[in-house]
């Protein structure tokens, strides 16, 4: 089952303890209802209804996350508002990602993620054309030279 978001409309000045918006969710290409959230702390809503029972069959197969702060661990169950919760935050860091890769390089560093001043097109293309541009920068990866789903990956673990 393939879940996804389409015609997000996000709203950064309402979000206050969750994220603000609405999408329509389609599952394996073909659009099954909406989500959204007020962003002001509450769960995502799913409709219908039965949309959110069909997402939770999904859910119900997704090994629990551990997190751990300190010497305390928590463990979070995936749930369907927490699963579409997710895939906003993945399109949000996906939507900063390319617009910061147009005008500054990204690059990786014992798991955090940096990025240049900004630079003109022609300065970006001599930079990321350059064998010794990860040397330079002391970088592990070079995201604007990744595919940008690999690329994404390393950008949203470095911003967790």
């Amino acid at each position: 089952m393939k879940i996804e978001l389409k015609a997000l409309k996000y709203s950064d000045f309402a979000s206050q303890e969750t994220h603000c918006f609405q999408a329509n969710i389609y599952i394996d290409g073909k659009m099954k209802g909406t989500a959204d959230n007020d962003g002001r702390g509450g769960m995502t809503t799913i409709r219908p209804w039965q949309l959110h029972n069909e997402i939770k069959l999904y859910t119900d197969k997704i090994p629990p996350k551990v997190y751990t702060y300190g010497d305390q661990s928590m463990t979070l169950e995936a749930s369907p508002d927490s699963y579409i919760d997710e895939l906003v935050t993945l399109a949000l860091h996906e939507r900063d990602l390319k617009r910061a890769m147009k005008t500054r390089i990204l690059f990786t560093r014992e798991n955090q993620v940096f990025e240049t001043t900004k630079f003109s097109a022609a300065q970006m293309a001599v930079d990321l054309a350059s064998p010794h541009l990860k040397e330079r920068l002391k970088a592990d990866q070079i995201l604007n030279l990744l595919p940008v789903a690999e690329a994404l990956k390393l950008y949203a673990a470095g911003m967790a």
